[in-house]
């Protein structure tokens, strides 16, 4: 007796649901789908956030360290210069206490030294031309030429002013130079001719001008007759003289002393060869000499 086999095939039967399953199985579906977007885009984005923190956090660092750098650069080179400074402002080797003075013949030196106004100054708040101004403001110094050396060194040289005529008034003496200006007498020059101010109550004071027609008659006086020692002045007469034959001889002024010197002589040979011995000779209008007994 044959026995059929029959074959048994288990078929798999549809769940049944309903729809509000199927609705949250949609959600479900939904809900993990949009975490794993969620998931890749913030994974994505975190890595690129961090790739731009570092690039950020790098220039940054780069930045304050290039700030640092030459803050500490400024300041170092701040430092160095208030070093530099305070040790040239208190260091003695900057501040001044003589001059190189070449050589004077009239101004002392000292007095030179006073008046350039440099004792005990730094060196850096000295300008050589103020210090020129002030030699030259001397009475008795032409020019002055200063030039510095390094480090507080300076040198000074001065042209004086050449004495022609020792001016005497009022009991006080005064030197004269070429243009009629009036300096100290410092010292005593044999040579210098003096010229003694009869009519003058008031002595005569520094930076002060003799005329120069006054000058120039004294100078041909003392060319001319180079034994007088002694000349005197009034403004009525002009210069004058005392003669060793005893009398006095009234010249006037100007640079026409030759002329009268001439008539002077003519006169006093006409008077001797008469026998007459003059108290006053006056030649100052040569063309109308006159003596007085």
């Amino acid at each position: 007796m044959k026995i059929a086999q029959s074959t048994t095939r288990v078929t798999t039967m549809p769940i049944s649901r309903t729809p509000r399953d199927l609705d949250e199985a949609r959600k479900k579906r939904k809900s993990n789908k949009r975490r794993i977007r969620n998931g890749n885009i913030t994974k994505v984005g975190r890595n690129a956030f961090a790739r731009r923190t570092g690039r950020i956090k790098s220039f940054r660092l780069s930045t304050l360290l290039d700030r640092v750098g030459w803050r500490l650069a400024s300041m170092g080179i701040v430092t160095l210069f208030g070093l530099l400074l305070v040790h040239v402002i208190t260091n003695k080797d900057f501040f001044v206490d003589s001059i190189e003075l070449v050589s004077t013949e009239y101004v002392p030196g000292d007095e030179i030294y006073r008046a350039s106004g440099v004792h005990g100054m730094n060196v850096f708040w000295i300008n050589p031309s103020d210090v020129e101004s002030n030699i030259e403001s001397v009475p008795g110094i032409a020019r002055a030429v200063v030039e510095f050396e390094w480090p507080s060194t300076l040198y000074v040289e001065v042209r004086e002013k050449e004495p022609i005529l020792l001016w005497k008034q009022a009991g006080k003496s005064v030197w004269v130079d070429e243009f009629g200006k009036t300096f100290p007498a410092r010292q005593h020059l044999s040579w210098l001719l003096p010229i003694i101010v009869d009519d003058a109550t008031e002595p005569l004071g520094i930076d002060e001008h003799i005329p120069i027609d006054v000058l120039e008659g004294a100078r041909q006086l003392k060319t001319l007759r180079p034994n007088i020692e002694l000349l005197h002045y009034d403004i009525g007469q002009g210069l004058s003289y005392q003669d060793g034959r005893d009398w006095r001889g009234y010249f006037g002024t100007g640079n026409n002393m030759g002329t009268k010197l001439l008539v002077y002589e003519t006169l006093i040979e006409n008077l001797m060869s008469r026998g007459i011995w003059p108290k006053v000779v006056n030649v100052v209008e040569p063309g109308t000499p006159f003596h007085r007994e």
